[in-house]
């Protein structure tokens, strides 16, 4: 019988390490085709989306210079050329900041023209499409419930004002205005518990601006015909 030779732990662990790197070599060996190809996706998309945020801002940029054209065109007095180019960005360039103001400064073109319904279509275009910025929503909102007045719709004026008041408790002087301007379409609509209510509202949360006084009055106006 050949001699046994007895196998340390030294060496059982030294078999043990080796067949585990064996098997960790054989898994990258089958698997190294399928990392190198999900590397190769990952690497492609990150450049996909590195292209779309240079080409969204050019297109931004470029949007933005066809507007600026559009305005000083407005300027120089020449509006049926800006109302083209005002379109122009708006077909050009669709998803843009630029495209979106393009829609609400037709939409005040339209209501300085006292083409109402045009002014409507317009800032509802905005608002149902573009709306998220602060300024261009404003703008949006105050020119439709100024063609809604003008439309005689008081109500819908003033709801339209009530809720920009809200969205602007931030600002004291902003929502007392709109507070004030939804006052004046109730009053003339004769609604007169709402104008005692937006009336009390303007008064209790604004009282120092320039328009509490006038809210007192209306107050006072509104509990003589309730």
């Amino acid at each position: 019988m050949g001699k046994r030779t007895r196998i340390t732990k030294q060496q059982l662990k030294h078999d043990v390490l080796l067949e585990t790197t064996a098997k960790g070599t054989k898994f990258i060996e089958e698997h190294l085709s399928k990392v190198l190809i999900g590397l190769a996706v990952v690497l492609v998309v990150m450049a996909a989306v590195a292209m779309i945020t240079r080409s969204q801002r050019a297109t931004e940029i470029a949007a933005n210079a066809a507007l600026a054209e559009a305005s000083q065109i407005l300027n120089s007095g020449l509006l049926a050329q800006a109302q083209a180019q005002y379109e122009s960005v708006i077909d050009l360039y669709p998803g843009t900041r630029g495209a979106a103001a393009a829609t609400c400064y037709l939409g005040s073109i339209a209501f300085n023209q006292q083409d109402y319904s045009q002014a409507l279509v317009r800032f509802d275009q905005y608002l149902d499409s573009h709306a998220g910025d602060r300024t261009l929503d404003r703008l949006a909102l105050e020119g439709k419930a100024s063609a809604l007045e003008q439309q005689r719709a008081f109500g819908d004026a003033a709801a339209i004002y009530e809720d920009m008041a809200r969205h602007t408790d931030d600002e004291p002087v902003a929502a007392a205005r709109y507070l004030h301007a939804a006052i004046r379409n109730l009053r003339v609509a004769g609604d007169w518990e709402a104008v005692a209510s937006v009336s009390q509202r303007l008064i209790d949360t604004y009282p120092d601006t320039p328009w509490a006084g006038e809210a007192r009055m209306t107050l006072a106006e509104a509990r003589v015909h309730l």
